[in-house]
């Protein structure tokens, strides 16, 4: 397992951002602006199978890590990621595809991320204006559940503990007859868990002090990448409390516990 790469609730820059359709043509029912709202489940939609988000910020800003934790884009479509001083996109300075993975047998998509650091035409500084263009031809009218923006890459290290749990439930109505016989119906929804321990240094847990923080608890989600190795990006919060024990000679051990923020219906 690698490293597990992560944002604060803060780090993510997209809800900032003034959102448009770019090209392609908007679902009024399903606006630009539920791009980065926040809620998987909501999401951003177009009436056509090939477009564009713009996000325009007030000046230069910086992005690292992009993810799109819900969509329903078919696996190997070509979509980027594009970044740009002025808002023309006929050459702009940072070009990136995001790979699109095959999807679960649960029908939910992969959670998609691309680190932008190592990518060509990547800036410090950043861009004032940023694409999510979807340029090959989706199987029906593109939807987004939520693209995440992170202005800072952050990655826990040491890493947790071995012994992690991948926990994943799925709700069910079941009704049973007094012979035992069950009629059971599928709500649609999969929700994965993680769980482990973290043994770090005084450094590793005012960090992660900082990210309990930053989300008030369980009040505001954030991005999960639990494997940099892996491309699959989850949005979670907290399933619990923080609760350290102080070891001694700069040593902590850290219960972490992390739930998914529903997607809810697959797209």
């Amino acid at each position: 397992m690698g490293r597990m790469i992560y944002g604060l609730p803060s780090d993510n820059v997209a809800p900032l951002a003034t959102i448009t359709v770019n090209t392609g043509t908007v679902d009024p029912t399903y606006p630009a602006a539920n791009l980065a709202d926040l809620i998987p489940a909501i999401p951003a939609q177009l009436t056509t199978t090939t477009g564009s988000w713009k996000l325009a910020f007030g000046a230069a800003q910086r992005i690292d890590i992009v993810a799109i934790p819900h969509h329903n884009l078919i696996a190997g479509l070509d979509v980027r990621i594009q970044g740009n001083a002025a808002d023309a996109w006929g050459a702009p300075t940072l070009n990136t595809t995001i790979t699109i993975p095959a999807y679960r047998q649960d029908l939910f998509p992969v959670g998609s991320w691309i680190d932008l650091t190592g990518v060509a035409g990547y800036a410090v500084g950043g861009f004032q204006y940023w694409r999510l263009v979807i340029v090959g031809a989706n199987a029906s009218a593109v939807k987004v559940g939520e693209l995440i923006a992170l202005a800072t890459k952050r990655t826990l290290n040491p890493n947790i503990s071995w012994g992690v749990g991948l926990k994943e439930e799925r709700p069910i109505i079941e009704n049973t007859t007094d012979y035992l016989v069950s009629t059971i119906y599928d709500l649609g929804v999969t929700r994965r868990s993680l769980a482990g321990t973290l043994d770090t240094t005084d450094v590793g847990l005012a960090a992660i002090r900082a990210l309990w923080r930053d989300a008030r608890g369980r009040a505001r989600g954030f991005l999960v990448i639990p494997d940099e190795s892996v491309n699959d990006a989850w949005f979670v919060r907290w399933a619990g409390d923080l609760d350290p024990t102080l070891e001694i000679n700069d040593r902590n051990t850290i219960p972490i516990a992390f739930q998914e923020v529903s997607r809810g219906l697959y797209l």
